[in-house]
């Protein structure tokens, strides 16, 4: 709860601003009331009050007096005024204590609301900034926790407001120790059964800490982070080292390949382009993840670099527009045997399509958002419809092989058409 004082040399005006609000709806409740600013101030030390509602003149010290008292004792309380006196110079010696809100008496109901609600947003943004506060101090005696946020944000969340910042801001601001040279991001792709977390955790540490070995002697500066099944390295380094710096690289892929295999895992390692200012490290990013995406169709257990003249192109939209207005037919007719033959018949036409790894999940995406489509325009209502296309994203993601993602796709619509019809007899059998 917002704790409150009342401060006011008229009882009347005390009981008046205590009965005029319904306090437990704002969250607030009143923990002191004085008549005069030396008590006011006593309150203000014992009872640790959020907001001082105070009379500008009062007995004892007047309400600027007291105002400046309280807020050597607490420099974040909040104050709003009260005066039968409309005096601007009052108002703007209030405002030097950073009081926000002046009140002219007779006090009426409204105005005290929007000013005790004004008060209560400039107390939540500074609480919240008081903890982001906190939370950064925390996290800055950890440099490790901060250098692995800078590059999760770069990476996962396409974070571009440090573009703005010159490499010195960075390495002041993020304890790195970038320099003029090459940056380049590496994704590390460990695909297989979930049941394998465990061992495909261990080895991915190992892998980790081959890196963390072998990389400072060869770098300027490197960083690991590690997110579900991926490690993602951005490197920066002069270009005399690439080979030795791909050597370790290739190192970890051998190393790694076998024991894997045992556990029924695979890797592939997507290189990005390198780029030679880190303001340009997004196209390394993206080129990594599509050196992984690759795989799909190149195999995995190898080190892939993402070509943009050799990656293919794009689908034929006007056939991908024939081919969505037949599912959309077969969806909306139920069709599951009707469904699975367009689906695989899409994917024997794409074995002899020039595309991308990255284009093929696209166009799966496509034809599963197709389906969430068809279904609302239809008004035919999926319970956990934004659980299921979660899952779906997440299978797309997994996907190693062309055979596995359309197998996975096709899987996922019939069992979501499956529970659909059981959804519908159960509720056929509940009217009976």
């Amino acid at each position: 709860m917002i704790r409150v004082i009342i401060a006011d040399d008229e009882t009347r005006i005390c009981k008046l601003i205590i009965n005029l609000i319904n306090w437990d709806e704002l969250g607030m409740q009143i923990v002191g009331v004085a008549d005069n600013g030396i008590d006011a101030l006593s309150l203000v030390e014992r009872e640790n009050p959020d907001i001082v509602i105070t009379d500008i003149r009062m007995p004892g010290y007047d309400g600027l007096e007291m105002i400046e008292k309280a807020k050597n004792i607490n420099e974040k309380l909040e104050f709003i005024i009260i005066s039968g006196y409309e005096e601007f110079a009052y108002a703007q010696k209030a405002m030097e204590y950073g009081v926000k809100d002046y009140l002219c008496k007779p006090i009426n109901k409204n105005s005290l609301l929007k000013a005790l609600r004004r008060v209560n947003d400039s107390l939540k943004i500074k609480n919240r900034q008081s903890s982001l506060e906190k939370e950064y101090q925390t996290i800055k005696k950890d440099i490790r926790k901060i250098r692995a946020s800078f590059v999760k944000n770069l990476i996962l969340f396409k974070a571009d407001g440090f573009k703005e910042c010159s490499c010195e801001e960075i390495n002041q601001n993020h304890y790195f120790h970038f320099r003029e040279g090459i940056f380049r991001v590496v994704s590390i792709k460990i695909d297989g059964s979930s049941k394998a977390n465990q061992n495909s955790d261990e080895i991915i540490a190992k892998m980790a800490g081959t890196m963390q070995t072998s990389l400072p002697e060869l770098t300027y500066d490197a960083e690991i982070i590690h997110t579900n099944s991926n490690l993602y390295v951005l490197i920066n380094y002069g270009p005399d080292e690439k080979e030795k710096i791909e050597s370790v690289f290739t190192k970890i892929l051998n190393e790694s390949k076998d024991r894997l295999t045992t556990f029924g895992l695979m890797i592939t390692i997507g290189y990005g382009e390198e780029v030679e200012d880190l303001k340009k490290i997004t196209a390394s990013i993206e080129s990594a993840k599509r050196a992984i995406d690759d795989r799909i169709l190149k195999g995995t257990g190898q080190i892939i670099t993402f070509s943009k003249t050799k990656s293919g192109g794009i689908y034929n939209e006007d056939r991908f527009y024939e081919l969505t207005k037949k599912f959309i037919k077969a969806v909306e007719l139920v069709d599951t045997e009707e469904i699975k033959k367009i689906i695989n018949t899409f994917k024997e036409e794409l074995r002899h399509e020039s595309i991308c790894g990255s284009e093929l999940k696209r166009l799966v995406r496509e034809i599963g958002n197709t389906y969430y489509l068809t279904m609302r325009n239809n008004k035919i209502k999926i319970h956990d419809a934004f659980e299921e296309q979660t899952q779906l994203e997440k299978t797309i993601d997994n996907s190693y092989s062309m055979e596995l993602l359309f197998q996975e796709l096709v899987k996922h619509i019939t069992l979501s058409l499956s529970k659909l019809a059981e959804d519908k007899t159960q509720k056929n059998l509940g009217q009976i």
